[in-house]
């Protein structure tokens, strides 16, 4: 727990959480929630996990709800990445994607920071490989470019 950190642990805690964001913002490096919004948010994370256990001590349900104030509070910056432009959503893989860097942060900060900086780039691999995967196999990029075309068609259709 963070309140029994001494402050060369509590460094390398804070260290670890964000590589750990900068490893997971890869992925998204060209998009507006890229790496340093990925970074900020595991050592934001992280900081309110070891301040707010070094005030309430060893108490598992308070640390909880410390937790829980986190990934409530992260939601509304991934919300903040969500667009709709028509009937298309985008930023919902980003969205998603800060909400797990706040999760690694918290993992880095109260829980093992080993786990966390295994676990991040196996999540960014991971993320990197379904895009792949969603580009070769499902066509998806392709799909989403057909039905923009689909529908400027139509919106001139409906102007002559």
């Amino acid at each position: 727990m963070a309140a029994e950190l001494g402050n060369g642990e509590l460094l390398i805690r804070l260290l670890v959480a964000g590589g750990a964001g900068i490893i997971l913002g890869l992925p998204y490096r060209k998009r507006p929630g890229g790496v340093r919004a990925h970074y900020l948010v595991t050592l934001g994370a992280a900081l309110f996990c070891t301040s707010g256990a070094n005030l309430v001590g060893a108490e598992p349900a308070e640390t909880l709800r410390i937790i829980q104030g986190v990934a409530s509070g992260i939601g509304f910056v991934g919300a903040a990445s969500v667009l709709k432009k028509g009937s298309s959503i985008f930023g919902i893989t980003t969205a998603a994607s800060i909400w797990i860097a706040a999760a690694v942060g918290c993992e880095a900060a109260l829980g093992s920071p080993r786990l966390a900086a295994l676990v991040a780039p196996s999540i960014a691999l991971s993320s990197w490989l379904i895009g792949l995967l969603e580009l070769k196999v499902f066509h998806r990029r392709r799909v989403m470019h057909e039905l923009r075309e689909l529908r400027e068609k139509q919106k001139e259709g409906g102007r002559s």
